[in-house]
C-alpha cells in the first residue's frame, strides 16, 4: 500500500447568488424518502434476496452520500470558474457466509475476473438527486443485485484458496458484529454569499500581479455540504451531516537554473466561522510570494545525512506516514503487507518518551479546529478516543469491523471516501513527549548533535507539502516526504540558509528510532490522506522533533527555460 497524504479540493458545475441548498428536512424526526427508500429495500432484500443452492446474504449495508459543492477559482485577479455540483453516490456492501468466515479476503489478487466488464456500471454508482423512493429504490435493486452475485463468487473462490494454504491455528474472524444504532440528525444547509468569495478570491489572486517572476498562481475556494445515509441489516439507521471549507492559495515560479518552485499555503474546515478572513488571506499571499521569490535565490541541497529537527505542523506528517499507516490494523492480516508491528503489541517500538493516540472525537487542538474529527465511521461505529502507543510501547491498532489476532472489535476508524469499501484509518494523530524542551533548548540539542557528529551544519524542515510511505511487502519499506521550506543551521554561528531541491528519505523504524527529543511547541497539519479507501479528511497534531540522523536527497525536478518574454504586466516594451 502507498498512502499519500496532501491537500484535495473539489470542482464542479454552476450555482448562483447566495447558495442554501437543503434537503427540504428542517427536522431530525421528519418523514426522510431516503431513508424511506433505503430501509425499503433493505427489507426486501434481507428477507428475499437469495440464490438456489447458494448461500444467502447474512449482511447487507447501504450508505448513500448527498453531496452538494460551491467552487470558485481565480488566477491574476480573475475569476477562471465559478460553479458547484450536486449529486448523490451509492455505496452496498454484501456479505455471505458468517462473521466468522465471509467472502471478503485478504488477498486481493484471488478475486480479480478479467471478464467482468460490467463492473464499470457499479464501482461508481451514481442515485437519483431528486426523492423520488420508486428511482432509488430501484438504484439499490440494481448495486444489491450485483454486489451479492460478486459476494458469491468471492465466497467460492475463497473456499477454493485455502486447499494451497496452510491453515493457522489462530485465524480472527473476517467480520465482527457492531451494536446497532439509531441517529437521525438534521440537515445543515449550505448557505455561501457567493459573491463575497468570488470578491475574496479574485483579490488574493490579483496579489500576484505584482512580481514578474511569479508566473504562474491560483486561489481555490470549494465548499461542501456532505450528508450521509447508512442503513444496515443490524438495524443501524445513520443519518449525519457535515460541511468541509478548503482554500488554497499556491504559486509557482523558477530558478535561474530552471528548476520549478511551488509553494501553497491551504486551510481546511468544517465550519465557515474557523476561516480565515480576508485581510489574513492577504497577509498569507504577500508571505508565500516572499518565501517563493527567496526560494529562487536559494543554493540547491546537496545530499546529506545527519541531525535534523522537523517543526511542529511538520512533524505531523512526518508521524503519519512513518507511524501511522503502520497502526492500521488491518495491515496485519494481508499477506501482502510488511507486517512492520504485527505481534509487537506490548512491546517498544518508538523512544520511550513518546505517546500517540488517534481521537477523531475532539473538535480542536493547540487552538486549530481539527479537520480529522468525525462522529461516526463509514461503518457505524462511533469514534472514540484510542491510545495506540503509551511511552513508546505498542498497545493498540486502529481497528475497523475487520478482527485482527488479538482485537475482535473495531474501535470507529472503518473510514472510506463515498464509494470505497471501509478499512482501518487515522482520523487525529496525536504525538506527544514526556518532559519536552524548548524549541531553543531543541535547537540547542541539533547544533550539539552536529559538533559531535563532526557535521558543518544541521537541517530543520519548516514545512511539509505532502508525503507517502510503502507498507507492503512488494519493495522496500521506505519513507518519502516533500519539505516545502527547509533550512540550514550552521554550528559555528547557528545562522540559518534556505535551501531548495530537497526531498526527505529514509527506512521508517530507522528513522523513528532516532528521534532524540521533542519540544512544547504542538502544531496542527489539517489535509487529507489517501489509501486504498479513497481520500479521507485526516489531522495531525505533533510537536518538534529532533532526529538523530535522517537522510535526504535532491528531489526530481525537470529543470526547463522559463518563460521567455515577461509577463505583460512587467514589459517595458510591451
Amino acid at each position: 500500500m502507498l498512502g499519500r497524504l496532501r491537500i484535495l479540493g473539489l470542482i464542479g458545475g454552476a450555482v448562483a447568488g447566495i447558495i442554501a441548498v437543503s434537503s427540504g428536512l428542517a427536522a431530525p424526526d421528519a418523514p426522510d424518502p431516503i431513508i424511506q427508500a433505503m430501509h425499503s429495500e433493505l427489507s426486501r432484500s434481507s428477507a428475499r434476496l437469495h440464490l438456489d443452492n447458494f448461500e444467502a446474504p447474512y449482511f447487507i449495508s447501504y450508505r448513500l452520500t448527498d453531496l452538494k459543492t460551491v467552487a470558485l477559482h481565480a488566477t491574476y485577479g480573475a475569476l477562471t470558474s465559478s460553479g458547484g455540483e450536486r449529486y448523490r453516490a451509492l455505496a452496498v456492501d454484501v456479505r455471505v457466509g458468517s462473521y466468522k468466515v465471509d467472502n471478503t479476503t485478504d488477498d486481493e489478487s484471488v478475486f480479480y475476473n478479467p471478464r467482468n466488464d460490467d463492473s464499470y456500471q457499479y464501482e461508481r454508482r451514481y442515485a437519483a438527486i431528486e426523492n423520488d423512493t420508486a428511482a432509488l429504490r430501484q438504484d439499490l435493486w440494481l448495486l444489491t443485485d450485483y454486489r451479492y452475485k460478486q459476494a458469491l463468487e468471492q465466497f467460492v473462490a475463497k473456499r477454493g484458496g485455502q486447499i494451497q494454504k496452510v491453515e493457522k491455528p489462530d485465524n480472527p474472524d473476517d467480520f465482527s458484529p457492531a451494536p446497532a444504532v439509531n441517529v437521525i440528525e438534521p440537515i445543515d444547509t449550505l448557505a455561501i454569499d457567493r459573491k463575497r468569495w468570488e470578491n475574496i478570491v479574485r483579490a488574493i489572486s490579483a496579489r500576484f500581479r505584482k512580481d514578474s517572476l511569479i508566473y504562474d498562481s491560483d486561489v481555490d475556494y470549494v465548499a461542501v455540504a456532505q450528508t450521509r445515509y447508512l442503513l444496515t441489516s443490524e438495524k443501524t439507521q445513520l443519518r449525519t451531516s457535515m460541511h468541509n471549507y478548503s482554500l488554497s492559495i499556491s504559486a509557482e515560479a523558477r530558478a535561474d537554473d530552471g528548476m520549478p518552485l511551488t509553494l501553497e499555503t491551504v486551510y481546511k474546515s468544517h465550519h465557515l466561522a474557523t476561516m480565515p478572513d480576508s485581510s489574513s488571506l492577504a497577509h498569507a499571499a504577500d508571505s508565500l510570494i516572499d518565501l517563493l521569490l527567496a526560494l529562487r535565490l536559494a543554493p540547491v541541497m546537496e545530499p546529506y545525512t545527519g541531525p535534523a529537527i522537523i517543526r511542529h505542523g511538520a512533524s505531523g506528517v512526518f508521524f503519519h506516514e512513518a507511524l501511522g499507516h503502520r497502526l492500521e490494523g488491518h495491515r496485519t492480516r494481508r499477506e501482502a503487507e510488511g507486517h512492520t508491528f504485527k505481534d509487537k503489541i506490548n512491546t517498544r517500538i518508538i523512544p520511550d518518551f513518546l505517546t500517540v493516540v488517534d481521537d477523531p472525537t475532539l473538535t480542536t487542538a493547540a487552538g486549530t479546529e481539527l479537520y480529522g474529527q468525525y462522529n461516526y465511521d463509514e461503518e457505524g461505529v462511533k469514534s472514540s478516543r484510542t491510545l495506540l502507543v503509551d511511552k513508546g510501547i505498542l498497545r493498540s491498532f486502529l481497528m475497523c469491523r475487520t478482527p485482527i489476532k488479538g482485537i475482535n472489535v473495531s474501535n470507529g476508524h472503518g473510514r472510506a471516501d463515498i464509494w470505497s469499501d471501509p478499512v482501518s484509518r487515522m482520523g487525529s494523530l496525536f504525538v506527544s513527549a514526556d518532559q519536552p524542551v524548548s524549541y531553543n533548548d531543541l535547537k540547542a540539542k541539533l547544533l550539539d548533535a552536529c559538533r559531535k557528529g563532526g557535521k558543518e551544519y544541521g537541517l530543520v524542515f519548516e514545512d511539509i507539502a505532502s508525503g507517502e510511505t510503502n507498507t507492503s511487502s512488494y519493495g522496500v519499506q521506505t519513507l518519502r516526504v516533500r519539505p516545502r521550506v527547509v533550512k540550514k543551521v550552521y554550528v559555528s554561528d547557528g545562522h540559518e540558509e534556505l535551501v531548495r531541491g530537497v526531498e526527505l528519505i529514509g527506512t521508517p523504524l530507522a528513522v523513528l528510532e532516532s528521534i532524540q527529543a521533542a519540544s512544547d511547541d504542538p502544531g496542527v497539519f489539517n489535509g487529507v490522506c489517501g489509501a486504498e479507501s479513497g481520500w479521507v479528511p485526516v489531522s495531525a497534531i505533533a510537536p518538534s522533533v529532533l532526529i538523530g540522523e535522517i537522510e535526504v536527497q535532491k528531489s526530481d525536478r525537470n529543470l526547463k527555460r522559463g518563460p521567455i518574454l515577461p509577463p505583460p504586466l512587467h514589459d517595458p516594451g510591451k
